[in-house]
């Protein structure tokens, strides 16, 4: 076998390889993971109700991050809604965060390659708040920089949204 069909052969198989995906993946095609993870407790809520949203930031990089900023926003759907009405309440935090219900974060820095970071919000939807469409939603948009020359990250990020439903009653003289 000459020189050069082995050459021919190597890059042939090295083609079969790629295209079906048999060769190990790149860290650019590997996904994210996401830097900040929310969760609502209730996906439903009636007029009068808390619900309590909890957001998890966590340093997916390599080096500590060394500054972020963070806001907490509602969605252009819930702030324009008509008859869509909540109150923020308390802010709650893990040691090294300062949050204000219904604004943003503030974290202390440096935070370690995998470390993570709590704040918990809660809001009371009014006791007259519309019922329906469209949901109580929120996003975040968060901007941080790594230590030793690694580039920044930002993005924006959804909270589950949660549908105000309104409470059934009961027809009169009905059985409970």
């Amino acid at each position: 076998m000459s020189r050069f069909s082995r050459v021919g052969l190597a890059a042939l198989l090295s083609l079969v390889v790629s295209v079906l995906g048999l060769g190990a993946a790149s860290p650019a095609a590997a996904a994210d993971t996401p830097a900040l993870a929310f969760t609502v407790d209730k996906t439903q809520a009636t007029p009068g109700s808390d619900v309590t949203v909890t957001m998890t930031f966590t340093n997916t990089g390599t080096a500590d991050v060394r500054f972020v900023w963070q806001s907490f926003q509602p969605t252009w759907e819930t702030s324009t809604a008509s008859g869509l009405k909540y109150t923020w309440g308390a802010c709650t935090a893990d040691p090294g965060v300062t949050c204000t219900a219904g604004q943003g974060a503030s974290y202390s820095v440096p935070i370690a390659p995998g470390a993570t970071r709590k704040v918990t919000m809660t809001y009371k939807i009014a006791a007259d708040s519309s019922c329906g469409y469209p949901d109580v939603a929120f996003y975040s948009y968060i901007y941080y920089e790594f230590a030793g020359g690694l580039p920044a990250k930002d993005g924006t990020f959804y909270t589950p949204a949660t549908r105000v439903v309104c409470p059934t009653t009961p027809p009169a003289g009905a059985q409970a």
